[in-house]
């Protein structure tokens, strides 16, 4: 056989990017725990119940940020490590149905009722082996989904609906124990959930079909979450925020997948963390009378669950059990639903189940397994964190692989210019051991090659800098640290910050949507943006730069655009903002949770022209940082640019209080660039004398 090798220099770069994509760094395993912890609480029970997707909190952005095929694969990895530590055990996930379910006695009764219903060649051995199954298992044991799977070789949504037909052909009673967890008697009770999201997607209907009458079959259609929140809280929805219109469109997406195609009312793509582009793949009228119907049975459902809590109950997170035949049975005894000539209660039943477990109206415990590919976990009651060492054999894994990488980019390079060194080196690869291999193929390229980026790279991002103080800064290689840099015009400051922006993504490889640069004003974010460009290419794309009013606004879901008349109060945006943050009257789990929501995977933050900032800036960086967080993993590492000498905006509010107050505040040490580039020795020293009686610098 004759291989042919393509290769081009930066190949090797995106090749590191999307090593980087499937790696799982040690805070991510951490947070995942976290997730789970929070869970375990909430459902009280011992044991946790959730789909991969709903551990990861940012799931909603992987599908632009990460390769979302591997989040699955992500996930289960994450939670095989923390088995590993013991801080965690995986259980199989077994949903049980129970002989007493059956309402014939043999085998041969239930043979007659599926013919009599014309039932025949593979549906009918199908559901003759699930009978059989079932009818000879102990009377008081059960018998789990797996076994049933391996009787009748149905799985997942097959089996249920397999279960289902048995029921209505009236061989059993669908008695698949569910677990759900309803909150009651509370401010935030799941009826008053349910109410306001349904009003929410009532009205997000109106105002999309009004922006696009003819949208069925057209192009995908821009939808700008803030300005759209804005539009919704002025028609008297003061709580919504971005996160939760873009959870009712995922839920109208979700709509109509269970029929022919698979395919949804909706088809959604995050272009950013502000933009959907919304594709209408039915017709408004079958949107929204779906909407109704799956609003209507989840309507009937959620009273069914409160029906069954004892009178007086309060609280959150009641549990309740209850069976999938009972749940039917109360859709199938609503006249309005029976009315509405809906073929298949089975179905409207599963989604307006989930629709509710999705919108948090109610939570989806022991159960959730019939209807997603859930895991099953147990918490370890003695707690601890996933350390350093536990991590250290994957890091071991993770450092080779970019080796590997060097070693690959190595033989291509050699293939190029001359192809028998490349075959040599191939051979040796196979045969030396590794550190002979490297001396004779990589020599003097220790540091290099344990680096997950190019020579010609770390060249553009640190070298070219040419000053050690600005180096040192740029490279800090340290996991979670606030760094403060203090310097005056024209020392380099925010070509430091965007350097350091380059060396993350590039050197650290970090993800670029995890970084959030914060600037004084607009025209400093477009000069961070272009720079950043210039110096790493579409990389580049992936970073957040914003003000600190476009962030606070971005959170809240506020936006004053087509406004022109009176005063707009950005200051109370941002308390706004800084109060979402902080989880201002929520308890620590519930806080943590929207926090993750808001913060959508940011691990970095920086912020230029810090000595710019006013109090109301100043309590936004701190809660986007977590200053206040008790639990370090939770804070996000700050690097902040600014200018001691320097308080221009003090009308505004700016102080260099909070400059000097960085120390304290982020337990940080600054450190200060005190090379001038942009002007003479005789105009730095005439400075130097103006500034020099200034008192308290």
């Amino acid at each position: 056989a004759s291989c042919v090798l393509l290769f081009a220099a930066e190949d090797v770069e995106r090749q590191f990017s999307l090593s980087a994509r499937s790696r799982l760094a040690r805070h991510e395993i951490g947070a995942i725990l976290k997730a789970l912890r929070r869970l375990d609480t909430r459902m009280k029970t011992g044991e946790v119940v959730a789909t991969p997707g709903e551990i990861v909190r940012e799931e909603k952005d992987q599908e632009f940020g990460r390769d979302s095929a591997t989040d699955d694969t992500r996930v289960k990895t994450a939670v095989a490590w923390l088995e590993e530590a013991t801080l965690l055990s995986r259980e199989e996930n077994r949903v049980q149905v129970f002989p007493s379910s059956l309402r014939i006695r043999t085998i041969d009764e239930a043979v007659a009722i599926l013919d009599r219903a014309q039932i025949t060649g593979t549906r009918h051995t199908q559901l003759r082996d699930l009978v059989r199954h079932v009818m000879n298992a102990a009377p008081d044991e059960g018998v789990s989904t797996d076994d049933l799977t391996g009787a009748c070789g149905l799985t997942g949504r097959a089996l249920h609906r397999a279960l289902a037909d048995l029921e209505t052909l009236g061989i059993a009673s669908n008695d698949t124990a569910v677990t759900v967890f309803v909150h009651l008697g509370v401010e935030e009770a799941s009826l008053r959930r349910l109410e306001v999201a349904a009003r929410l997607e009532t009205d997000l209907i109106d105002l999309m079909r009004a922006a696009a009458p003819d949208a069925e079959g057209a192009e995908p259609q821009p939808l700008h979450l803030t300005e759209t929140c804005q539009t919704l809280r002025d028609h008297g929805h003061v709580q919504v925020r971005p996160d939760l219109v873009e959870a009712v469109l995922r839920g109208m997406a979700q709509d109509g997948r269970d029929q022919d195609g698979g395919q949804g009312n909706l088809t959604l793509r995050k272009a950013s963390r502000n933009t959907l582009f919304v594709r209408l793949e039915r017709s408004w009228k079958v949107l929204e009378r779906t909407a109704d119907l799956r609003r209507q049975g989840a309507q009937v459902l959620l009273a069914h669950l409160v029906g069954k809590v004892a009178k007086g109950t309060r609280g959150k997170d009641i549990q309740v059990v209850t069976s999938l035949g009972d749940m039917a049975g109360a859709l199938n005894g609503e006249a309005l639903l029976r009315s509405a000539g809906i073929k298949d209660m089975t179905r409207l039943m599963d989604r307006a189940l989930l629709w509710l477990h999705e919108q948090q109206v109610v939570t989806l415990g022991r159960g959730l397994t019939v209807f997603r590919p859930a895991i099953t976990v147990h918490m370890n009651p003695k707690g601890g964190l996933f350390t350093e060492q536990h991590f250290a054999p994957l890091d071991e894994h993770y450092s080779e692989q970019t080796i590997q990488t060097h070693v690959m980019a190595a033989y291509a390079e050699k293939g190029l210019t001359a192809p028998d060194q490349a075959q040599r080196l191939s051979e040796d690869y196979f045969v030396l051991d590794r550190d002979a291999f490297l001396r004779r193929w990589l020599p003097g390229r220790g540091t290099e090659i344990r680096r997950q980026t190019t020579g010609p790279s770390w060249k553009t991002i640190v070298n070219a800098l040419e000053n050690p103080a600005q180096q040192d800064i740029v490279r800090d290689d340290r996991e979670q640290t606030n760094v403060l840099v203090l310097a005056g015009p024209g020392s380099g400051k925010t070509r430091v910050l965007v350097h350091r922006i380059a060396y993350l993504i590039r050197v650290r490889r970090e993800n670029p949507r995890g970084i959030l640069v914060l600037t004084y004003n607009r025209h400093a974010a477009a000069e961070i943006r272009e720079r950043l460009r210039r110096l790493i290419g579409d990389d580049a794309a992936g970073v957040t730069v914003l003000t600190c009013h476009a962030l606070a606004m971005r959170l809240v879901g506020a936006s004053f655009a087509g406004e022109t008349d009176g005063p707009r109060d950005f200051d109370g945006i941002v308390m706004q903002a800084v109060a979402l943050l902080r989880g201002d009257g929520l308890t620590r789990h519930e806080a943590e949770a929207l926090r993750e929501t808001l913060i959508q995977g940011f691990r970095w933050l920086l912020v230029d022209e810090y000595q710019d900032i006013g109090p109301e800036e100043y309590a936004l960086i701190g809660a986007v940082a977590g200053r206040s967080l008790d639990d370090p993993d939770l804070r996000i590492s700050l690097f902040a640019v600014g200018d001691d000498d320097q308080n221009i905006y003090a009308f505004a509010g700016a102080s260099i209080d909070f400059i000097r107050r960085f120390e304290a505040d982020y337990n940080a040490k600054p450190v200060w660039l005190t090379e001038n580039y942009r002007s003479s020795a005789h105009i730095i020293a005439a400075a130097n004398a103006v500034i020099a009686p200034a008192a308290a610098r």
